[in-house]
């Protein structure tokens, strides 16, 4: 795969279904293991939120959620998830800068990622895109996990 190929935009309503798709294939990463394409409809519908998609030939292999208040300047990265197939190749780092770039036009100062503290993988991906580990909230998911907290300032 050549990265050039790779197109990053904004979601649109037809993505709703590859996002559930991705969203499940990784679900054990996320706090809400099962989500539906009206849950996707609805978030996205909102003004303080953003779903970005990174696709391949207009096949979604990617998406990044970003939660942000402009008027605190503070966001909140995820989910974030790309394809297994298409995982180590640099692509998360793309979309990741992707939503850090549309943060940081809106005046957002400061992001964070909340990571369950068993997914290593998920917190040297965030670690090595200059996100350093901030707190650790003990039980914190629904199901009692434990999550680490990062930040990085734009």
């Amino acid at each position: 795969m050549i990265i050039e190929k790779l197109a990053i935009r904004e979601f649109n309503r037809n993505d709703a279904k590859d996002i559930v798709k991705l969203h499940s294939e990784s679900s054990e990463n996320f706090e809400e293991q099962e989500i539906t394409e009206d849950f996707i409809l609805n978030i996205a519908k909102r003004n303080d939120f953003r779903f970005f998609v990174i696709a391949i030939r207009e096949k979604v292999i990617g998406f990044i959620g970003v939660l942000f208040h402009v008027n605190v300047g503070r966001a909140e990265i995820g989910p974030i998830c790309i394809d297994s197939t298409h995982r180590g190749g640099g692509i998360g780092t793309r979309l990741l800068n992707h939503a850090m770039e549309f943060l940081r036009q809106r005046g957002i100062r400061r992001a964070i990622v909340r990571i369950k503290s068993d997914n290593i993988r998920a917190l040297g991906f965030f670690k090595k895109n200059g996100f350093i580990e901030e707190g650790y909230f003990r039980e914190y998911t629904r199901r009692g996990e434990d999550v680490i907290q990062l930040r990085r300032f734009i």
